[in-house]
């Protein structure tokens, strides 16, 4: 008798727990399938409020538990965080991304976030580095903009090095004249050299100019006006200190020219205004 009893108890206390599971199951369905609609919505309204609460609130809903899109609200806000500046936090939620959902579409467009931010930083081996992980995306248009990417981060780097290759000419060529200088004490400064009172007055007076002008443009002007007048003081110096033949004169102001050429190469790639001065160059000024 007790054993017919078990047999009976077996199946009856299993339907009992099945009957019990299923709402639990749709409760949860229903709670994953609301912070959807909340996801969604909260994209709908995100220019109704700051951009900040706008992240504070996905990052909330992302930390309450799974939904259908998390993988995109997760990207979502990596991308929003880049966009503001904020690489640190996209770096955070795109690691992220990667960790909770690593065969996520979205994970490849993240890589494409990440070479953006490295970029930022002029950091561009580790920039291609992520965008040869998104030029393995399966998404086509992953793949694609991750070529344009490469195409432009290539052009970055060679700037960047011909940037490294200048200033080591133009110091170069500043501590050669001032090595030079040295071995002459003592050096008659007074009168100043014929190259800076010729050209000083021009680099002050577009100094004065660049006061006006975007920071960019100004501290791109500064810096060559500074930089050339140091140069410019150092090669009168020597110029005037040391006997040279025509040859060594014309070799002398070669090697001065070619600093300063190197010195406003710098400085306009340090202000960013490489990219607009071979446009100027191309179509000429408006």
């Amino acid at each position: 008798m007790s054993a017919r009893r078990v047999g009976w108890a077996g199946p009856l206390f299993l339907a009992l727990a099945c009957t019990a599971a299923a709402p639990a199951a749709g409760a949860v369905e229903a709670e994953a399938e609301g912070r959807g609609e909340r996801f969604l919505e909260l994209l709908r309204t995100y220019p109704e409020r700051s951009p900040e609460l706008s992240l504070a609130l996905a990052a909330r809903l992302v930390d309450e538990g799974p939904f259908g899109e998390r993988d995109r609200a997760e990207y979502w806000i990596g991308s929003a965080s880049l966009s503001l500046g904020d690489r640190a936090g996209a770096r955070t939620w795109f690691a992220r991304l990667a960790r909770d959902y690593p065969d996520s579409p979205w994970t490849g467009r993240s890589e494409l976030g990440l070479a953006d931010a490295a970029a930022q930083e002029r950091r561009y081996g580790e920039a291609l580095a992520h965008g040869r992980l998104a030029l393995a995306a399966r998404d086509p248009e992953v793949r694609e903009l991750a070529r344009l990417q490469e195409t432009q981060l290539r052009v970055l780097r060679m700037r960047q090095r011909w940037a490294w290759a200048a200033g080591a000419l133009a110091v170069g060529v500043g501590l050669w004249l001032a090595a030079s200088l040295l071995r002459l004490r003592p050096i008659a400064i007074l009168p100043l050299p014929a190259e800076l009172r010729i050209a000083g007055p021009v680099l002050a007076v577009l100094a004065v100019l660049s006061l006006g002008q975007d920071p960019a443009p100004r501290a791109a002007v500064l810096e060559v006006a500074c930089g050339g007048a140091l140069l410019l003081a150092l090669s009168g110096l020597r110029l005037r200190a040391v006997p040279l033949r025509t040859t060594g004169r014309a070799l002398h102001a070669l090697v001065t020219v070619g600093a300063l050429f190197a010195l406003a190469y710098v400085a306009v790639y340090r202000s960013d205004l490489v990219g607009m001065v071979q446009e100027t160059l191309r179509g000429g000024a408006d």
